[in-house]
């Protein structure tokens, strides 16, 4: 007797559960590299100028748009599914390799690794982009976005807090080890669900992705110009927040407390705020909507410090306030990216305008803090709040050049039957 297909509903919860795998994965390596490595470097006697060195590892995430084409492609001829597991696999053998090769004698070679853990995960999630633009366009784009938000900060806190209480314990060996161990649990449960990665036109539609043909589309500008812009303002606050906080003379502890609770907030802002807003309205209306509130509160921390010297509390209800506005405002600006995307080629459209946003974050980390040593905190507050009010001159007249989205239809607008 035949097994039954299983139903829509059922897909779909495979499919999230597929992405949300792919997604918090990607995660680990990043929190490894962005939140952990420098700490653990430094606590193995590495001198400052060479922990400078890790600001490589964001290069992966930064560049990936110049290999989607090749990796799309290949998704295309052996399966995206298939690519994704083996390149897992890789990613686990490598954290093994890694244990073996402690930082504070052979530098650069563990610093390679890490390099190339990230530009592993970096190709995966390509992958799981055009599994998300083929599957969750329309109203389950803020889902997965949602998702994407969600899953990425849990591996983040995996990889960042959770590798640095483990080398605590079992050191560098241990810490790569775990890695490993977390990621063979992560592939074992993605195994069942291999096909759920496959794009939906993947034995009707076998067109070669092309980078000429994205550059072609008459809107692939507003798309950029809209991925570019919309996260610049925020992105520098975040990067601004941490020297600010050591030199008002708040503890480490406090410090890192406080970065945790921005993340999760901005967590729950994309779950809460965010999805519900694109399926209700759509991811246009959405943007429309947040984008006001998620500007005014870039003003928080310039306003808390004219006030002098602000309590905890505040900066944990004000901050919070922000990044969950903005966690809602950036699920809706990338449900519509997602919406623009093209099914021909699902994994090349959406990360090259990631790739737009994280050479923003770039920039901004690059610039944020040598202007505030220059001209202080206070202005630099203020010419960062006065900079994402001028996005909105760029991000809103993108937004209505990209309205003609066939996917982007609001929950509201349809008829009942």
């Amino acid at each position: 007797m035949d097994t039954p297909p299983p139903t829509v509903p059922h897909a779909v919860f495979r499919r999230l559960l597929a992405i949300s795998l792919m997604y918090g994965s990607q995660g680990i390596p990043a929190g490894l590299a962005f939140s952990a490595l420098s700490t653990i470097l430094r606590h193995s006697g590495i001198p400052l100028k060479q922990i400078g060195l890790t600001g490589l590892l964001f290069l992966p995430w930064a560049l990936k748009c110049f290999w989607s084409v090749w990796t799309d492609n290949a998704g295309k001829k052996w399966g995206y599914g298939r690519l994704a597991l083996w390149t897992h696999a890789s990613a686990i053998m490598l954290c093994l390799v890694l244990g073996l090769i402690a930082p504070d004698r052979h530098f650069l070679l563990s610093l390679s690794g890490v390099l190339l853990l990230n530009t592993i995960f970096a190709t995966q999630d390509i992958l799981t982009n055009a599994c998300a633009v083929s599957h969750m366009k329309g109203r389950n784009a803020g889902l997965a976005n949602a998702l994407q938000v969600i899953s990425f900060l849990l591996g983040m806190m995996v990889g960042g807090a959770g590798s640095l209480l483990i080398y605590d314990r079992l050191g560098w060996a241990g810490a790569m080890w775990s890695i490993a161990g977390e990621l063979s649990l992560l592939w074992a449960a993605l195994l069942p669900l291999r096909e759920c990665v496959e794009p939906a036109l993947r034995h009707t539609r076998q067109i070669p992705s092309r980078l000429a043909d994205l550059f072609r589309r008459p809107d692939f500008r507003w798309a950029m110009l809209l991925s570019v812009a919309f996260k610049f303002a925020s992105s520098a606050l975040a990067m601004l927040l941490q020297p600010w906080l050591i030199d008002r003379s708040f503890s480490l502890d406090f410090a890192g407390t406080l970065q945790m609770s921005n993340i999760m907030y901005g967590a729950l802002g994309g779950a809460l705020i965010g999805f519900p807003a694109v399926r209700l309205m759509g991811s246009r209306r959405a943007i429309s909507l947040l984008i006001w509130p998620s500007t005014l509160l870039l003003g928080t921390l310039f306003l808390l410090q004219a006030t002098g010297t602000p309590s905890r509390w505040l900066l944990y209800v004000g901050l919070g306030a922000e990044n969950m506005l903005d966690g809602g405002f950036y699920v809706s600006v990338w449900a519509l990216l997602m919406d623009w995307s093209s099914d021909e080629r699902p994994g090349t459209d959406y990360s090259f305008l990631q790739c737009g946003e994280s050479l923003t974050n770039v920039f901004a980390g690059l610039s944020i803090v040598p202007l505030a040593s220059l001209i202080g905190y206070g202005q630099t507050l203020l010419i960062t709040w006065i900079t994402g009010i001028l996005m909105l001159f760029f991000v809103m007249p993108a937004t209505r050049k990209l309205e003609g989205q066939r996917h982007d239809t609001p929950a509201l607008s349809k008829s009942p039957m």
